[in-house]
Protein backbone atom coordinates (compact mmCIF):
# COMPACT_ATOMS: atom_id res chain seq x y z
CA UNK A 1 0.00 0.00 0.00
CA UNK A 2 1.33 3.12 -0.60
CA UNK A 3 2.54 5.43 2.15
CA UNK A 4 0.53 8.36 3.59
CA UNK A 5 3.67 10.60 2.46
CA UNK A 6 3.54 9.77 -1.01
CA UNK A 7 -0.31 10.04 -1.24
CA UNK A 8 0.36 13.53 -0.16
CA UNK A 9 2.66 14.65 -2.33
CA UNK A 10 0.38 12.83 -5.75
CA UNK A 11 -2.43 14.36 -4.01
CA UNK A 12 -0.75 17.98 -4.24
CA UNK A 13 0.57 16.92 -7.53
CA UNK A 14 -2.97 16.66 -9.07
CA UNK A 15 -4.28 19.60 -7.67
CA UNK A 16 -1.39 21.72 -8.84
CA UNK A 17 -0.88 19.97 -11.97
CA UNK A 18 -0.36 22.46 -14.83
CA UNK A 19 -2.97 22.64 -17.68
CA UNK A 20 -0.33 22.09 -20.58
CA UNK A 21 -1.42 19.53 -22.30
CA UNK A 22 -4.70 20.03 -23.98
CA UNK A 23 -5.95 23.56 -25.21
CA UNK A 24 -9.27 22.87 -25.50
CA UNK A 25 -9.77 20.21 -23.01
CA UNK A 26 -12.65 19.61 -20.55
CA UNK A 27 -13.82 17.39 -17.56
CA UNK A 28 -15.05 13.86 -18.58
CA UNK A 29 -18.53 15.47 -18.29
CA UNK A 30 -17.90 18.13 -20.65
CA UNK A 31 -17.79 20.76 -18.38
CA UNK A 32 -14.78 23.69 -18.37
CA UNK A 33 -11.13 22.80 -16.70
CA UNK A 34 -9.63 26.06 -14.99
CA UNK A 35 -5.98 26.66 -14.84
CA UNK A 36 -3.68 25.80 -12.15
CA UNK A 37 -0.53 26.67 -10.69
CA UNK A 38 2.64 24.64 -12.37
CA UNK A 39 3.96 21.01 -10.59
CA UNK A 40 6.91 22.14 -8.78
CA UNK A 41 10.01 19.97 -9.48
CA UNK A 42 10.62 18.70 -6.42
CA UNK A 43 6.97 17.34 -5.82
CA UNK A 44 7.86 15.07 -9.11
CA UNK A 45 11.22 13.98 -7.94
CA UNK A 46 10.02 13.08 -4.36
CA UNK A 47 7.39 10.26 -5.92
CA UNK A 48 9.02 7.15 -5.21
CA UNK A 49 10.92 5.53 -8.69
CA UNK A 50 8.55 2.55 -9.16
CA UNK A 51 5.33 5.07 -9.41
CA UNK A 52 7.65 7.44 -11.83
CA UNK A 53 8.15 4.11 -14.01
CA UNK A 54 4.64 3.13 -13.87
CA UNK A 55 3.53 6.08 -14.93
CA UNK A 56 5.88 5.58 -17.93
CA UNK A 57 3.62 2.78 -19.01
CA UNK A 58 -0.06 2.05 -20.52
CA UNK A 59 -0.28 -1.77 -20.63
CA UNK A 60 -3.39 -4.59 -21.08
CA UNK A 61 -5.35 -6.32 -18.94
CA UNK A 62 -6.56 -9.60 -19.19
CA UNK A 63 -9.84 -9.00 -17.09
CA UNK A 64 -13.42 -8.36 -17.79
CA UNK A 65 -13.85 -7.78 -13.92
CA UNK A 66 -10.52 -6.83 -11.33
CA UNK A 67 -8.73 -9.70 -10.83
CA UNK A 68 -5.49 -10.87 -10.10
CA UNK A 69 -3.97 -9.80 -13.59
CA UNK A 70 -5.18 -6.67 -12.91
CA UNK A 71 -3.73 -6.92 -9.07
CA UNK A 72 0.04 -7.65 -10.34
CA UNK A 73 -0.05 -5.17 -13.27
CA UNK A 74 -1.48 -2.09 -11.16
CA UNK A 75 -0.54 -3.13 -7.36
CA UNK A 76 3.10 -4.98 -8.11
CA UNK A 77 4.48 -3.53 -11.54
CA UNK A 78 2.54 0.16 -10.16
CA UNK A 79 1.56 0.36 -13.84
CA UNK A 80 0.23 3.75 -14.34
CA UNK A 81 -2.21 3.63 -17.47
CA UNK A 82 -4.28 0.77 -18.86
CA UNK A 83 -5.39 -0.09 -22.29
CA UNK A 84 -8.67 -2.04 -22.84
CA UNK A 85 -9.04 -4.12 -25.61
CA UNK A 86 -12.18 -5.69 -27.31
CA UNK A 87 -11.83 -8.76 -24.78
CA UNK A 88 -12.27 -6.40 -22.54
CA UNK A 89 -15.92 -5.25 -23.35
CA UNK A 90 -18.89 -7.29 -22.50
CA UNK A 91 -21.72 -4.85 -21.93
CA UNK A 92 -21.34 -1.38 -20.86
CA UNK A 93 -22.07 -2.06 -17.44
CA UNK A 94 -19.22 -4.18 -17.21
CA UNK A 95 -17.39 -2.11 -18.70
CA UNK A 96 -18.11 0.62 -15.78
CA UNK A 97 -17.46 -1.71 -12.98
CA UNK A 98 -14.02 -2.73 -14.38
CA UNK A 99 -12.77 1.20 -15.02
CA UNK A 100 -14.11 1.96 -11.73
CA UNK A 101 -12.02 -1.01 -10.09
CA UNK A 102 -9.60 -0.77 -11.56
CA UNK A 103 -9.57 3.10 -10.65
CA UNK A 104 -9.53 1.99 -7.32
CA UNK A 105 -6.97 -0.06 -7.91
CA UNK A 106 -4.26 2.44 -8.44
CA UNK A 107 -5.67 5.23 -6.09
CA UNK A 108 -5.07 2.66 -3.14
CA UNK A 109 -1.93 1.28 -4.24
CA UNK A 110 -0.24 4.63 -6.20
CA UNK A 111 -2.30 7.35 -5.03
CA UNK A 112 -2.48 8.60 -8.95
CA UNK A 113 -5.58 7.87 -11.08
CA UNK A 114 -5.00 5.66 -14.50
CA UNK A 115 -5.61 6.82 -17.96
CA UNK A 116 -7.81 4.51 -19.33
CA UNK A 117 -7.68 4.20 -23.08
CA UNK A 118 -8.74 2.15 -25.76
CA UNK A 119 -8.87 2.37 -29.69
CA UNK A 120 -11.98 3.57 -31.15
CA UNK A 121 -11.49 5.25 -34.41
CA UNK A 122 -15.02 3.27 -36.30
CA UNK A 123 -14.75 0.69 -38.69
CA UNK A 124 -12.96 -2.60 -38.16
CA UNK A 125 -11.02 -0.79 -35.68
CA UNK A 126 -13.65 -0.14 -32.26
CA UNK A 127 -13.14 -1.89 -29.29
CA UNK A 128 -16.39 -1.00 -27.96
CA UNK A 129 -18.76 -2.31 -30.64
CA UNK A 130 -21.87 -2.71 -31.22
CA UNK A 131 -21.68 -6.41 -30.20
CA UNK A 132 -20.92 -4.79 -26.52
CA UNK A 133 -23.71 -2.42 -26.83
CA UNK A 134 -21.89 0.41 -27.84
CA UNK A 135 -23.38 2.43 -31.16
CA UNK A 136 -21.47 1.22 -34.20
CA UNK A 137 -19.24 3.34 -35.95
CA UNK A 138 -18.10 3.92 -39.81
CA UNK A 139 -15.07 3.41 -40.98
CA UNK A 140 -12.98 6.93 -40.90
CA UNK A 141 -12.75 6.68 -44.66
CA UNK A 142 -16.95 6.37 -45.04
CA UNK A 143 -17.27 9.53 -41.98
CA UNK A 144 -14.95 11.52 -44.00
CA UNK A 145 -16.26 11.14 -47.63
CA UNK A 146 -19.23 13.20 -45.92
CA UNK A 147 -16.85 16.41 -46.10
CA UNK A 148 -18.94 18.01 -43.05
CA UNK A 149 -16.92 19.42 -40.36
CA UNK A 150 -19.94 19.89 -38.27
CA UNK A 151 -21.36 16.66 -38.17
CA UNK A 152 -17.66 15.28 -37.48
CA UNK A 153 -18.08 17.46 -34.62
CA UNK A 154 -20.87 15.93 -33.39
CA UNK A 155 -19.44 12.19 -34.31
CA UNK A 156 -16.13 12.88 -32.32
CA UNK A 157 -18.82 14.16 -29.48
CA UNK A 158 -21.01 10.92 -29.29
CA UNK A 159 -17.43 8.73 -29.75
CA UNK A 160 -16.23 10.51 -26.35
CA UNK A 161 -19.90 10.60 -24.76
CA UNK A 162 -19.92 7.17 -24.79
CA UNK A 163 -16.30 6.33 -23.64
CA UNK A 164 -16.63 8.52 -21.15
CA UNK A 165 -19.95 7.44 -19.84
CA UNK A 166 -18.08 3.71 -18.92
CA UNK A 167 -14.66 5.13 -17.53
CA UNK A 168 -12.69 5.34 -21.41
CA UNK A 169 -11.00 8.70 -21.24
CA UNK A 170 -8.67 8.45 -23.74
CA UNK A 171 -9.13 7.34 -27.52
CA UNK A 172 -6.32 6.09 -29.82
CA UNK A 173 -8.04 8.34 -32.63
CA UNK A 174 -7.96 10.25 -35.23
CA UNK A 175 -5.95 8.36 -37.61
CA UNK A 176 -4.09 11.65 -39.24
CA UNK A 177 -2.46 9.39 -42.10
CA UNK A 178 -3.27 10.06 -45.43
CA UNK A 179 -4.47 7.88 -47.73
CA UNK A 180 -2.43 8.11 -50.75
CA UNK A 181 -1.73 4.47 -51.19
CA UNK A 182 -4.76 2.71 -51.56
CA UNK A 183 -3.06 -0.90 -51.44
CA UNK A 184 -1.74 0.08 -47.95
CA UNK A 185 -2.28 -3.05 -46.12
CA UNK A 186 -2.47 -1.73 -42.65
CA UNK A 187 -4.20 1.97 -43.22
CA UNK A 188 -5.68 2.37 -46.94
CA UNK A 189 -7.22 -1.43 -47.28
CA UNK A 190 -8.79 -1.08 -43.96
CA UNK A 191 -9.96 2.27 -44.30
CA UNK A 192 -8.74 3.50 -41.20
CA UNK A 193 -8.43 7.39 -42.85
CA UNK A 194 -10.51 9.89 -43.18
CA UNK A 195 -9.43 11.22 -47.14
CA UNK A 196 -6.68 11.23 -49.76
CA UNK A 197 -5.47 14.31 -49.12
CA UNK A 198 -4.13 16.53 -46.45
CA UNK A 199 -7.04 18.92 -46.87
CA UNK A 200 -9.64 16.17 -46.97
CA UNK A 201 -7.74 14.23 -43.97
CA UNK A 202 -7.71 17.95 -41.65
CA UNK A 203 -11.41 18.37 -42.76
CA UNK A 204 -12.81 15.45 -41.10
CA UNK A 205 -10.02 14.61 -38.31
CA UNK A 206 -9.83 17.76 -36.69
CA UNK A 207 -13.31 18.70 -35.91
CA UNK A 208 -13.58 14.43 -34.29
CA UNK A 209 -10.69 15.14 -32.27
CA UNK A 210 -12.74 18.73 -31.27
CA UNK A 211 -15.85 16.47 -30.30
CA UNK A 212 -13.18 14.30 -28.00
CA UNK A 213 -12.48 17.16 -26.41
CA UNK A 214 -15.90 18.36 -25.44
CA UNK A 215 -16.57 15.36 -23.75
CA UNK A 216 -13.71 15.57 -21.64
CA UNK A 217 -11.73 12.71 -23.58
CA UNK A 218 -8.30 12.64 -24.64
CA UNK A 219 -7.66 12.48 -28.41
CA UNK A 220 -4.56 10.63 -29.81
CA UNK A 221 -3.36 11.30 -33.32
CA UNK A 222 -1.50 8.61 -35.44
CA UNK A 223 0.93 7.45 -36.68
CA UNK A 224 3.29 10.10 -36.98
CA UNK A 225 4.36 11.10 -39.45
CA UNK A 226 2.23 9.62 -41.17
CA UNK A 227 1.71 5.52 -41.48
CA UNK A 228 -0.55 6.11 -45.35
CA UNK A 229 1.99 5.61 -48.00
CA UNK A 230 3.69 2.41 -46.47
CA UNK A 231 3.18 -0.93 -48.57
CA UNK A 232 3.85 -2.89 -45.27
CA UNK A 233 2.12 -3.34 -41.90
CA UNK A 234 3.75 -2.45 -39.32
CA UNK A 235 2.36 -5.16 -36.60
CA UNK A 236 4.11 -7.59 -39.34
CA UNK A 237 6.89 -6.00 -40.79
CA UNK A 238 9.06 -2.62 -41.00
CA UNK A 239 8.08 -0.50 -43.25
CA UNK A 240 10.35 2.21 -45.14
CA UNK A 241 9.05 5.33 -46.70
CA UNK A 242 11.50 6.84 -49.20
CA UNK A 243 10.03 10.13 -49.89
CA UNK A 244 11.90 13.14 -50.30
CA UNK A 245 11.26 15.70 -47.42
CA UNK A 246 9.11 18.05 -49.09
CA UNK A 247 6.67 15.56 -50.23
CA UNK A 248 6.98 14.07 -46.58
CA UNK A 249 6.12 18.04 -45.16
CA UNK A 250 3.04 18.24 -48.06
CA UNK A 251 1.50 15.51 -47.44
CA UNK A 252 2.35 13.47 -44.49
CA UNK A 253 3.43 15.25 -41.76
CA UNK A 254 0.43 18.41 -42.87
CA UNK A 255 -2.38 16.99 -40.62
CA UNK A 256 0.16 16.58 -38.03
CA UNK A 257 0.94 19.91 -37.91
CA UNK A 258 -2.32 21.37 -38.60
CA UNK A 259 -3.60 19.25 -35.15
CA UNK A 260 -0.81 20.25 -33.23
CA UNK A 261 -1.77 24.41 -34.02
CA UNK A 262 -5.16 22.81 -33.04
CA UNK A 263 -3.84 21.44 -29.37
CA UNK A 264 -4.18 17.59 -29.83
CA UNK A 265 -2.92 16.61 -26.17
CA UNK A 266 -1.46 13.42 -27.48
CA UNK A 267 0.47 12.24 -30.68
CA UNK A 268 1.34 8.55 -31.08
CA UNK A 269 4.83 8.04 -33.45
CA UNK A 270 4.60 5.18 -36.38
CA UNK A 271 7.16 2.24 -36.47
CA UNK A 272 7.65 3.52 -39.94
CA UNK A 273 11.59 4.40 -41.23
CA UNK A 274 11.33 7.87 -42.86
CA UNK A 275 14.50 7.95 -44.71
CA UNK A 276 14.93 11.29 -45.68
CA UNK A 277 13.99 12.46 -41.67
CA UNK A 278 16.30 9.33 -39.94
CA UNK A 279 17.42 6.62 -42.32
CA UNK A 280 18.57 4.38 -39.33
CA UNK A 281 15.22 4.16 -37.01
CA UNK A 282 11.85 4.23 -36.86
CA UNK A 283 9.99 7.34 -35.62
CA UNK A 284 9.35 5.76 -32.33
CA UNK A 285 13.32 5.60 -31.70
CA UNK A 286 14.11 8.57 -33.41
CA UNK A 287 15.41 11.56 -31.87
CA UNK A 288 15.29 13.55 -34.91
CA UNK A 289 12.11 12.79 -35.61
CA UNK A 290 10.28 13.15 -31.90
CA UNK A 291 12.24 15.71 -30.21
CA UNK A 292 13.77 17.47 -33.63
CA UNK A 293 10.49 17.21 -35.40
CA UNK A 294 8.01 16.58 -33.37
CA UNK A 295 8.60 18.80 -30.47
CA UNK A 296 11.16 21.34 -31.72
CA UNK A 297 9.70 22.29 -35.47
CA UNK A 298 6.84 21.67 -35.13
CA UNK A 299 6.01 23.06 -31.39
CA UNK A 300 4.24 20.18 -29.39
CA UNK A 301 4.19 20.25 -25.77
CA UNK A 302 1.81 17.48 -25.12
CA UNK A 303 2.59 13.75 -24.52
CA UNK A 304 3.74 11.06 -27.26
CA UNK A 305 2.93 7.40 -26.28
CA UNK A 306 4.56 4.86 -28.47
CA UNK A 307 2.45 2.44 -30.62
CA UNK A 308 2.63 -1.17 -28.93
CA UNK A 309 5.68 -2.33 -28.42
CA UNK A 310 5.11 -6.17 -29.48
CA UNK A 311 4.74 -4.86 -32.83
CA UNK A 312 7.62 -6.83 -35.58
CA UNK A 313 8.21 -3.53 -36.71
CA UNK A 314 9.63 -2.47 -33.62
CA UNK A 315 10.64 -6.11 -32.42
CA UNK A 316 13.19 -6.20 -35.37
CA UNK A 317 14.87 -3.47 -34.13
CA UNK A 318 15.11 -4.47 -30.40
CA UNK A 319 12.89 -6.00 -27.68
CA UNK A 320 10.54 -4.01 -25.32
CA UNK A 321 13.26 -3.76 -22.49
CA UNK A 322 15.44 -2.28 -25.09
CA UNK A 323 13.13 -0.55 -27.19
CA UNK A 324 11.16 1.10 -24.21
CA UNK A 325 14.15 2.76 -23.04
CA UNK A 326 15.11 3.82 -26.22
CA UNK A 327 11.80 5.44 -27.05
CA UNK A 328 12.22 7.27 -24.06
CA UNK A 329 15.39 8.53 -24.74
CA UNK A 330 14.06 9.72 -28.17
CA UNK A 331 11.65 11.73 -26.75
CA UNK A 332 8.28 9.17 -25.88
CA UNK A 333 6.50 9.83 -22.71
CA UNK A 334 4.58 6.50 -22.55
CA UNK A 335 5.16 3.07 -23.37
CA UNK A 336 2.40 0.34 -25.00
CA UNK A 337 2.31 -3.36 -24.13
CA UNK A 338 -1.13 -4.51 -25.27
CA UNK A 339 -0.13 -7.94 -23.66
CA UNK A 340 -2.30 -9.90 -26.08
CA UNK A 341 -1.10 -13.53 -27.18
CA UNK A 342 -1.53 -13.10 -30.49
CA UNK A 343 1.68 -12.07 -33.47
CA UNK A 344 2.63 -8.66 -33.88
CA UNK A 345 1.56 -7.87 -30.47
CA UNK A 346 3.28 -7.49 -26.82
CA UNK A 347 2.48 -10.49 -25.42
CA UNK A 348 1.62 -10.84 -21.76
CA UNK A 349 5.01 -11.70 -19.96
CA UNK A 350 6.54 -8.61 -21.73
CA UNK A 351 5.49 -6.53 -19.94
CA UNK A 352 7.70 -7.46 -16.65
CA UNK A 353 10.85 -6.89 -19.33
CA UNK A 354 9.29 -3.67 -20.34
CA UNK A 355 9.16 -2.84 -16.51
CA UNK A 356 12.58 -4.35 -15.63
CA UNK A 357 14.52 -2.75 -18.55
CA UNK A 358 13.28 0.71 -17.40
CA UNK A 359 14.58 -0.09 -14.01
CA UNK A 360 17.98 -1.47 -14.86
CA UNK A 361 18.70 1.39 -17.44
CA UNK A 362 17.72 3.81 -14.54
CA UNK A 363 20.25 1.77 -12.04
CA UNK A 364 22.96 1.43 -14.84
CA UNK A 365 22.36 5.62 -15.33
CA UNK A 366 21.53 5.23 -19.14
CA UNK A 367 18.03 6.83 -17.80
CA UNK A 368 18.41 9.42 -16.01
CA UNK A 369 15.61 10.49 -13.56
CA UNK A 370 15.61 13.67 -14.62
CA UNK A 371 14.39 12.37 -17.82
CA UNK A 372 11.38 10.26 -16.28
CA UNK A 373 10.86 13.11 -14.40
CA UNK A 374 10.15 15.35 -17.58
CA UNK A 375 7.77 12.89 -18.88
CA UNK A 376 5.97 12.46 -15.41
CA UNK A 377 5.36 16.05 -15.49
CA UNK A 378 3.63 15.51 -18.86
CA UNK A 379 1.57 12.49 -18.10
CA UNK A 380 0.31 14.10 -14.59
CA UNK A 381 -0.68 17.34 -16.54
CA UNK A 382 -2.85 15.45 -18.81
CA UNK A 383 -4.67 13.78 -16.26
CA UNK A 384 -5.22 16.51 -14.22
CA UNK A 385 -6.55 18.55 -16.94
CA UNK A 386 -8.74 15.30 -17.77
CA UNK A 387 -9.53 14.56 -14.70
CA UNK A 388 -8.78 11.21 -14.06
CA UNK A 389 -10.32 9.13 -12.33
CA UNK A 390 -13.83 7.02 -11.83
CA UNK A 391 -16.48 7.73 -13.81
CA UNK A 392 -19.68 8.53 -11.98
CA UNK A 393 -21.98 5.95 -14.05
CA UNK A 394 -24.65 8.88 -14.62
CA UNK A 395 -24.27 8.56 -17.79
CA UNK A 396 -24.66 5.18 -19.40
CA UNK A 397 -27.52 5.99 -21.00
CA UNK A 398 -25.94 8.09 -23.43
CA UNK A 399 -25.09 4.72 -25.03
CA UNK A 400 -26.79 3.56 -28.30
CA UNK A 401 -28.93 6.17 -27.80
CA UNK A 402 -31.75 7.28 -30.23
CA UNK A 403 -29.35 11.03 -31.06
CA UNK A 404 -26.55 8.82 -31.02
CA UNK A 405 -28.11 6.17 -33.83
CA UNK A 406 -29.54 9.03 -35.64
CA UNK A 407 -26.53 11.16 -35.80
CA UNK A 408 -24.80 7.34 -37.36
CA UNK A 409 -27.92 7.60 -39.54
CA UNK A 410 -27.47 10.72 -40.70
CA UNK A 411 -23.51 10.86 -41.68
CA UNK A 412 -24.21 7.69 -44.09
CA UNK A 413 -26.93 10.13 -45.49
CA UNK A 414 -24.51 12.83 -45.81
CA UNK A 415 -22.32 10.73 -47.47
CA UNK A 416 -24.88 9.35 -50.03
CA UNK A 417 -25.84 13.20 -50.89
CA UNK A 418 -22.22 13.89 -51.77
CA UNK A 419 -21.95 11.07 -53.87
CA UNK A 420 -25.30 11.92 -55.48
CA UNK A 421 -23.62 15.31 -56.27
CA UNK A 422 -20.62 14.20 -57.75
CA UNK A 423 -22.45 11.96 -60.33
Amino acid sequence: MMSVKVGQIVGALLITAAVATASIAGAQDGSPVADATPVTGDAVASLPLEVKIGQLIIAGVTDTEVGDDSRHIIEDLHIGNIILMGRNFDSPEQVLALTRGLQDLALEANGIPLIVGTDQEGGLVQRASYYAGFTPMPPARLAGAADDPALMDRYGQMVGSELAAVGVGLDFAPVLDVNDNPTNPVIGSLGRSFGTTPAAVETSALPFLAGLEAAGVIGVGKHFPGHGSTTSDSHLDLPFVDKDLADLEAVDIAPFAAAVEAGIPAIMPAHVVYTALDPDLPATLSAPILTGLLRGQLGFDGVIITDDLGMAGIMQIAPPEESGVRAILAGADILICVRMPIDGACQPEMIERLHAGLVAAVAAGTLSEARIDESVRRILALKDAYRAGPASGDALGVIQSPDHLRLIAAIYTAVADRRAEVR
